[in-house]
């Protein structure tokens, strides 16, 4: 009779080959006193960054944003976007969605930077969104390889 012990381990030790992120678990109130674009279930603040940057890009004038998109659970969901004057590099930060799973940062670098007016479901707005990306880190369109940036939606008079 044979016996096969099988031994595994699991290690709490962190993959180094990961970046860190540079950012902190920030309440919504908190990010906007940063300065940063915040979106979430209570509405959105500091948009005036993002079109600024969105001038900027097409001006080919270097700038940097950071978008904090907040879950329904209120947890953080980071974008940071720095255009260089020639291409715009994009840093999606999930670490702090403790609901989302696979938290971690991905990255790429994208010459297109997007925006559209019209309907998405049954909300009618403005959508930021980049193309011409260097690397699929998961496209939120798959078929147009676009990431989605942020949907800031027209209020109703």
């Amino acid at each position: 009779m044979t016996i096969l012990i099988l031994l595994s381990s699991c290690s709490s030790q962190p993959n180094l080959n990961e970046p860190k992120s540079q950012h902190t678990d920030l309440s919504y109130p908190e990010a906007e006193k940063r300065g940063y674009v915040v979106a979430g279930p209570s509405g959105v603040a500091n948009v005036d960054l993002l079109e600024n940057f969105f001038q900027d890009y097409q001006n080919k004038k270097t700038n940097k944003v950071t978008i904090a998109r907040y879950t329904d659970e209120g947890d953080p969901i980071y974008v940071d976007l720095v255009y260089d004057g020639k291409k715009i590099l994009f840093t999606y930060d999930n670490t702090w969605d403790a609901f989302g799973g696979g938290q971690r940062i991905r990255k790429t670098s994208c010459t297109n930077l997007g925006k559209r007016t019209g309907s998405r479901g049954d909300q009618y707005g403005t959508e930021y969104f980049l193309t011409s990306c260097k690397d699929d880190i998961g496209y939120s369109d798959e078929d147009n390889k676009e990431y989605y940036i942020l949907f800031i939606e027209e209020v109703k008079k």
